[in-house]
């Protein structure tokens, strides 16, 4: 086993591991566990490393790596555009509730 990358997120490094799985790599996470027992813990590892069998190293530091760059990466074709109306109007609802306290009371 070798190791291709580290992360220091123990969630993104189950994302590279799973996208690796997926594609036919037999990726192990190092320390993975013991950062989400005690997520303290992570920075004294020193991250959490991604590590697969020496034969499938450099392919998969090539995917990885193809990853990391955007290459796969999916671009919004239907935005949702920004409505301010929407955004003025909860906060008139939030004014309105304070309001409604300050009166009460």
């Amino acid at each position: 086993m070798i190791e291709i990358a580290r992360f220091a997120d123990v969630y993104e490094a189950e994302i590279a591991a799973a996208r690796l799985r997926a594609d036919g790599y037999d990726p192990v996470l190092g320390g993975a566990e013991h950062a989400k027992a005690n997520p303290l813990v992570l920075q004294a590892l020193g991250g959490v490393n991604l590590s697969v069998p020496n034969e499938q190293a450099a392919v998969a530091r090539t995917l990885l790596d193809r990853l990391r760059s955007g290459a796969e990466r999916i671009e919004d074709a239907d935005p949702v555009p920004d409505n301010p109306a929407r955004k003025a109007g909860a906060l008139a609802l939030l004014a309105a509730i304070g309001l409604g306290f300050l009166v009460g009371s």
